[in-house]
């Protein structure tokens, strides 16, 4: 069977694509055909490819002819053809994409469709060119079981062992791809022990068809139908290679549909067109919503989704959308973020559209298939279980390890595996590429609300959602998952991949996520959303020079995950992590610090606020600096180090008792003092406030600062203490509102006086309408709740206009006052007292 494709062009201004096919046409036959079409469409794009079946207006065709023409009306078309030589793969894909990307920008094409003639399997680093170009590319490898007679066509040659590319340039133009793959590995690893050609002869030196008896029917015959679902795969020198039986052979061997090498491993690739059905739905539903101008479909050769020419299954899906028209090649190509892959067993479509923002009009909804299968969850069950005993296996702390009972390295509540398993696996195992730490930050409120278990339950659907997606063949990477902690969840990535675009990946994922809804245990209409932050960690950086070992990978994911929560960011990579002191700087800081506070060097620096209608000062924050040297130092090269050490705790003291002195001696000032929940746990600053409240009557001039995300997580244990200290006169201020998880119920239940508006939310609102409507919304609930709003950042003169007309109560920022030393600002206060 043969498939012809082909581009045309009637005129200079109108583009045409034509797509012609055919069945059993030697190479000598069909040269009038090329001949025809090119009288017949001089100025056109002609190409095409042999192919052992294609679509036509929705239908399966075996035999007969197919001319397909498409015309662009606002895009154009560049094509170029070179041969393909599969012993210099990376430089025949260079040398076909050259002539396209020397073009100007606008001209670059939006998408390509390539196809190529090779007697061997199409290798991945063909398009390797595409992974640093970002590429959109579909097509697929010309298949006819009679490789002597398989042909591409370009313009008014037929060439074999030659690849052609055509490119679509439009401003206008849209487009839409995606894979559909109904295969599944299972079982164990076998060898190829003898095999010629595409005959393969032995498996662990068994015939191979006795093998195909004994996995499949107990030893029974089975027939060749049956067979042919049951593909052999396996990776040879980067390329996917995925083999189906074509005949049995008389001394037991097996025509293959590829060639599989001697002492490579296989496994069995069951293809089965139900298994994922129901789950694209969704992506057709999708497109069809798009409603695009036409869909150009490359189907594997191995698919049988089709009864006489009626397709089944996704074709049936995609004919709802629109007719289809296609080939059914032997190896189709499709783009991710990652590059190209040479896929097997799978459809790939492109849909293109040049009126993507025309009326649609009334969209009707796709109809599923009533194809009910039971074999298609058995199977999913079995795969599943192989892939999490390789993964158990790969993850075991020592490689020689003969443990009987491993139940220690997997998480009973989830089933994945655990910390245990992955540090194992850093330890042991120099595979992974990169490690990402996702956590749930709203994991408490449920626990909270709706129980424990449904809390477990939601980190497995996530956990769940993520394998589902990272295993689709339009990602392909390899990856294992892990429970970290009740509310974090790791995922490895083995695959040699740049940090650009697994960042890119984890970013669009976390997207998702966040946008998915998830349901409870007890009650199905109760549904939740997951909050999350995300901190990738690479091994290399984006040169591809060391960045971080293997056995520290974890740390650093943490970190960056850390870092992310903190700056309100849903994903942070290691590379952009501040750099971090050496071990000797540590030490030489906190030398640095325990002088500091030895000598009274540890300083007070203070920061006003104001009234927004008046004016007038309110009050000052207290700010951390410390003398270092003869400079003053901020505390953001310190602060993080010095709470690891017990003298933060000094430093808290030192602080408090500025202010206390402050306060004693300037009866009317008002000040604000930071402190932190490591303040409330620490046993001697805990007394030392106490002592403070019962020596010094402040009555609402001294406001604690404590910041959103510390107290809320902490609220329970925390909330008495506050209760107390504000008995004691003191007022309550929630710090940097709004840079992280805001807890609305815990902030009412808390009931500060004082709500502080982060500078995130603050620093843009002149320019973003967006944030003004959430820091008057913010404001007007915490008004309705009795509680004063103030705002940081106030840089500038528009900035701080647009805040005194929200009637924001308090503004504090540089363009009002930079902090002041303690004395500059004192001496403020005495000249007010002398007038």
């Amino acid at each position: 069977m043969y498939q012809l494709q082909q581009l045309a062009s009637s005129t200079p201004d109108l583009q045409c694509r034509t797509y012609y096919l055919n069945l059993g046409l030697t190479i000598k036959d069909v040269k009038p055909w090329s001949i025809y079409l090119t009288q017949r469409f001089p100025n056109a794009c002609r190409i095409g490819m042999a192919s052992q079946r294609h679509l036509s207006n929705g239908c399966v065709k075996s035999s007969g002819v197919t001319l397909i023409l498409s015309y662009f009306e606002r895009s154009h078309l560049l094509h170029h053809t070179a041969p393909y030589d599969a012993n210099q793969a990376e430089q025949s894909g260079e040398q076909l994409f050259a002539p396209f990307l020397a073009q100007n920008e606008p001209d670059q094409p939006n998408a390509y469709i390539v196809l190529v003639d090779s007697k061997e399997a199409l290798q991945d680093e063909f398009f390797h060119i595409s992974k640093e170009n970002d590429l959109t590319i579909s097509g697929g490898r010309a298949g006819i079981f009679d490789q002597d007679n398989s042909w591409v066509l370009y313009q008014d040659t037929l060439y074999q062992n030659q690849a052609v590319a055509v490119g679509i340039v439009g401003q206008y133009l849209s487009q839409q791809r995606d894979a559909f793959v109904d295969n599944i590995a299972i079982g164990r690893r076998m060898l190829v022990t003898a095999s010629e050609g595409n005959i393969i002869r032995q498996l662990d030196h068994l015939p191979a068809q006795q093998i195909y008896q004994r996995y499949l029917s107990n030893g029974e015959r089975i027939s060749l139908s049956l067979a042919n679902r049951f593909a052999l795969t396996t990776v040879h020198n980067n390329v996917e290679i995925n083999a189906v039986p074509l005949s049995w052979e008389k001394d037991g061997a097996i025509m293959m549909s590829e060639a599989l090498p001697e002492g490579a491993y296989v496994k069995f690739l069951y293809f089965h067109p139900a298994q994922s059905l129901h789950s694209i739905v969704p992506k057709v539903q999708h497109l069809n919503e798009q409603r695009p101008d036409s869909i150009f479909v490359f189907n594997c050769i191995s698919r049988t989704d089709f009864i006489g020419e009626r397709p089944s299954s996704k074709l049936s899906l995609l004919n709802q959308v629109s007719p289809l028209h296609g080939t059914y090649c032997f190896g189709e190509f499709f783009s991710t973020q990652f590059g190209t892959r040479v896929m097997q067993h799978a459809l790939t479509y492109l849909a293109l559209s040049e009126s993507s923002n025309h009326p649609k009009g009334e969209i009707e909804p796709i109809q599923l298939p009533d194809e009910s299968d039971s074999l298609a969850p058995m199977f999913n069950l079995i795969s599943n279980a192989f892939q999490d005993l390789e993964q158990e296996h790969a993850s075991l702390a020592s490689p020689t390890s003969n443990a009987s009972n491993n139940d220690w390295l997997r998480d009973l509540q989830t089933g994945l595996l655990n910390r245990f398993s992955l540090l194992g696996r850093l330890n042991n195992r120099q595979d992974t590429a990169h490690l990402a730490v996702i956590r749930i930050r709203n994991f408490r409120l449920i626990n909270q609300q709706y129980s424990y278990n449904t809390a477990d339950n939601l980190l497995a659907q996530l956990a769940h959602y993520l394998k589902r997606r990272l295993s689709t063949n339009a990602v392909g990477i390899e990856f294992t998952c892990y429970r970290l902690s009740a509310n974090e969840i790791a995922v490895s990535i083995h695959s040699q991949i740049a940090p650009s675009k697994v960042f890119r990946l984890f970013r669009h994922l976390a997207e998702d996520i966040e946008s998915q809804e998830f349901s409870t245990i007890k009650k199905a209409e109760h549904l939740l959303t997951l909050s999350l932050s995300v901190g990738l960690a690479s091994a290399f950086d984006l040169k591809g020079n060391p960045l971080c070992e293997q056995t520290h990978l974890l740390i650093k994911a943490s970190e960056a995950r850390r870092f992310a929560q903190i700056h309100n960011q849903p994903i942070y990579w290691n590379g952009n992590l501040p750099e971090r002191t050496t071990t000797e700087e540590n030490l030489d800081w906190i030398l640095k610090i325990r002088k500091a506070l030895e000598n009274n060097d540890i300083v007070a620096y203070f920061q006003p606020y104001y009234d927004s209608q008046t004016g007038e000062e309110i009050g000052a924050e207290a700010l951390l600096r410390a003398r270092i040297d003869g400079e003053i130092v901020s505390p953001a090269l310190f602060l993080d180090l010095i709470k690891q050490t017990q003298l933060y705790a000094k430093i808290t003291l030192a602080m408090l008792a500025k202010c206390e002195r402050i306060l004693s001696t300037y009866p009317k000032v008002h000040v604000a003092l930071n402190l932190s929940v490591l303040d409330f746990k620490h046993y001697a600053t805990l007394k030392a406030l106490r002592q403070f409240f019962k020596r010094n009557q402040v009555n609402g001039r001294l406001t604690l600062e404590i910041t959103e995300s510390e107290s809320i997580q902490d609220y329970e244990w925390i909330s008495p203490i506050i209760d107390e200290f504000r008995a004691a006169g003191a007022l309550l201020a929630v710090d940097d509102f709004g840079a992280g998880y805001s807890n609305l119920e815990k902030l009412i239940a808390l009931n500060p006086d004082i709500l502080k508006l982060d500078g995130c939310i603050i620093k843009t609102i002149d320019k973003d309408e967006k944030l003004q409507k959430l820091v008057e919304h913010i404001n007007n609930l915490a008004h309705s709740l009795g509680i004063k709003t103030q705002a940081e950042f106030v840089h500038n003169e528009t900035v701080m206009q647009k805040l005194v007309a929200l009637k924001i109560d308090y503004l504090q920022g540089f363009h009002l006052s930079e902090p002041l030393s303690e004395a500059d600002w004192l001496a403020q206060h005495d000249n007010i007292q002398d007038h």
